[in-house]
């Protein structure tokens, strides 16, 4: 028989790689409760190029205590996509990889019955079941590419949203719902949906305080491709009880609170949605934001595939209604780009047209696009024209080495660029490998595409579509040249990138390094062979163990990174804590918890070596029970002695910027 709640924990086993074609996931315990100081990994492996698909069938975790948090492939800090807790059965969720993770935390105190969780594995034509939303209605049982379901909500409830999702194939190439889950509302309450091209979105009666125990939902829908930002002018809520969870941007959730106002958010599909929760007790301002619908314009769409050429109201007529009025046979015609030509005047299904550029000008797009079948009754081109810009900057550049930057950097390279680099090796019998010392583009905006051999802007050449701050570590040519194109729109730019290049050997990957805090087995980098990493003792391995050397020249992935647990249970005498990643920075969006168990009746003492968080947005708590005291900024906080033998260290950062770290001894 168990003595205490923490020994009692001790007895279960969780977490772990799940493979298959479906499953059943359960907390441990379920349906008695789950124990205090879990920590359970869970993660799930499909097939590549499918995808896993997640349904909530029970949940109920202690309230803002203990976690289910997922990852949108392996559980790094970089992958994180969400944090759950509470008694609110959570919608589906669709990882956009093969790879998806959950890890359940859980602190000393109360537990609740935990979770079951259904998995399966979606092929890349299914968009998977969506779920139906509280006091919604869901028409439609079939859920794979062409397939429509309809929503509506039971009687004394509003729908925000789109009532027809239509899957589709995303520019991605996978299968996708075209609008997120529309939720019933109340009627009478707040929310609502935006469609306009701008406007302001205020929390309940902003003039006043806002009312207490309330939820407001707002969706904000733009067409299909096109992006919208969001800023706020105003920002004052309760950091303990209240919060704004913002969905469909990148990271995919983003929560707020406290009293800052939060950087400007950018969605990576064409809605985004604002859920406020405030508590029964608390009385803050709340905020307002405006938002700005962003038209994809030249080739930024990042929706769906489906281009019934330039005519607005057949792509309404489908998107909106649900039906189309006539066949076609016909795709409209798409034009010559502005200082350059079409090959082809055929626009009958399956015609096939070709696009050039003047000399000074670079191919923004698809070389050739052909006209298909959409819908069952839609004639589509497969993309959309291309158009030809004029160079603005880039130089060619020659081997066996080198190095080349983005204009200005590390200064914000300009607005409005067209950068062309196309590199040469010296020997025709070499291929380009490059690696990034930097890279930051505006996320979704501004990309870097890189292509094979010297036919600069051919999609059928890409190798890699690069924006954000996020890379491969090596991207090597198939050929002799690699061509890099830089296109920035006209607002807020980044500080850019910093490449290295150099010629290597045919059929080789290159040398992906050593991870830090790592070691590697293997010493050969040509098509075909294989790399196996380990980490140094006490680090946590997160990425792929073996990666290959591909026959297209890419590494199989990026090597993984050793990083110290950001979810432990210390049990040791004495020891060190470590943020992630420390002293290099920890990264974004963290939620990392930490127990430290003695023996019953000993205290706990922590001593801060170094301290760097950043003000006000990162912090760590510290608890045994009772708040001990929350730490930001870059003071180093004084000793500190817990008044019980079990301490709870957490540490939260936010979606933007970081600090060092923190280096923590305990005895």
């Amino acid at each position: 028989m168990c003595k205490g709640p923490i020994r009692c924990g001790f007895i279960y086993t969780c977490g772990g790689t799940l493979k298959g074609k479906n499953g059943t996931i359960e907390s441990p315990g379920y349906p008695h409760g789950y124990p205090n100081g879990a920590n359970c990994t869970w993660v799930i492996v499909a097939e590549e190029r499918n995808r896993i698909h997640i349904v909530f069938q029970s949940f109920a975790v202690e309230e803002e205590y203990d976690f289910l948090s997922l990852y949108d492939g392996h559980p790094h800090p970089a992958n994180f996509r969400t944090r759950l807790t509470g008694f609110q059965v959570p919608a589906p969720v669709t990882s956009t990889g093969s790879v998806f993770s959950l890890r359940l935390t859980s602190d000393f105190a109360v537990s609740a019955h935990g979770f079951k969780i259904y998995y399966e594995e979606l092929q890349s034509s299914s968009c998977g079941n969506p779920g139906v939303p509280a006091k919604g209605i869901l028409n439609g049982t079939r859920f794979n590419v062409g397939d429509r379901i309809q929503y509506r909500c039971v009687p004394g409830y509003t729908l925000d949203g789109h009532a027809q999702l239509t899957c589709v194939t995303s520019t991605s190439n996978v299968a996708a719902w075209d609008f997120p889950v529309p939720i019933c509302r109340a009627e009478d309450t707040c929310g609502g949906t935006f469609r306009s091209s701008s406007g302001v979105i205020s929390s309940s009666d902003f003039k006043n305080d806002y009312k207490n125990s309330g939820e407001c939902t707002w969706t904000i829908v733009a067409d299909p491709g096109d992006t919208i930002s969001l800023v706020f002018t105003d920002f004052q809520m309760d950091s303990k009880f209240d919060y704004l969870e913002v969905e469909g941007s990148e990271p995919p959730s983003i929560w707020l609170s406290g009293t800052n106002i939060p950087v400007p958010i950018v969605s990576n599909k064409n809605w985004l949605r604002l859920h406020f929760v405030t508590d029964n007790s608390h009385r803050h301002k709340g905020f307002t934001a405006q938002y700005q619908v962003k038209r994809s314009g030249d080739f930024k769409s990042r929706g769906v595939k489906l281009l019934p050429g330039k005519d607005n109201t057949s792509k309404f007529a489908i998107m909106n209604e649900g039906g189309v009025k006539q066949v076609s046979n016909d795709c409209s015609d798409p034009g010559e780009p502005e200082n350059g030509r079409r090959m082809g005047d055929d626009f009958s299904i399956g015609a096939m047209v070709g696009f050039t550029c003047d000399g000074d000008h670079v191919l923004q797009g698809s070389k050739s696009i052909t006209c298909q079948r959409v819908a069952e009754v839609l004639a589509a081109w497969s993309d959309h024209p291309p158009v030809c810009k004029v160079k603005t900057c880039g130089s060619n550049l020659y081997g066996p080495s080198g190095t080349f930057t983005s204009p200005n950097f590390p200064i914000q390279y300009e607005s409005n660029s067209q950068c062309v680099w196309i590199i040469t090796a010296s020997n025709p019998n070499k291929v380009i490998q490059i690696n990034f010392e930097e890279f930051d583009l505006e996320l979704g905006y501004d990309t870097l595409t890189i292509g094979d051999g010297g036919e600069v802007g051919d999609s059928r050449t890409i190798i890699q579509v690069l924006t954000g701050s996020f890379v491969p570590d090596l991207i090597v040519s198939m050929t002799h040249q690699m061509w890099l194109h830089l296109q920035s729109d006209e607002s807020v730019g980044s500080i850019g990138f910093k490449i290295n290049y150099k010629e290597i050997d045919k059929e080789s990957c290159g040398d992906p390094g050593i991870p830090l805090y790592g070691f590697r087995e293997g010493a050969g980098f040509s098509n075909g062979d294989v790399l196996r990493f380990e980490c140094q003792f006490g680090f946590e391995l997160i990425g792929e163990r073996t990666i290959s050397c591909q026959n297209n020249n890419q590494w199989s992935a990026n090597i993984p990174i050793c990083i110290f647990p950001c979810l432990s249970n210390f049990t040791a005498a004495s020891g060190t804590v470590l943020s992630p990643d420390y002293p290099e920075g920890y990264g974004n969006n963290l939620n990392c918890v930490w127990l430290i168990i003695a023996e019953p009746g000993s205290r706990i003492q922590l001593a801060f070596n170094d301290f760097d968080l950043e003000p006000p947005y990162d912090f760590l708590t510290v608890r045994d029970g009772e708040l001990l005291g929350r730490f930001t900024g870059a003071e180093v906080p004084s000793h500190l002695t817990s008044n019980s033998n079990i301490l709870q260290l957490e540490f939260q950062a936010d979606h933007s910027m970081s600090g060092r770290g923190f280096n923590i001894s305990y005895s």
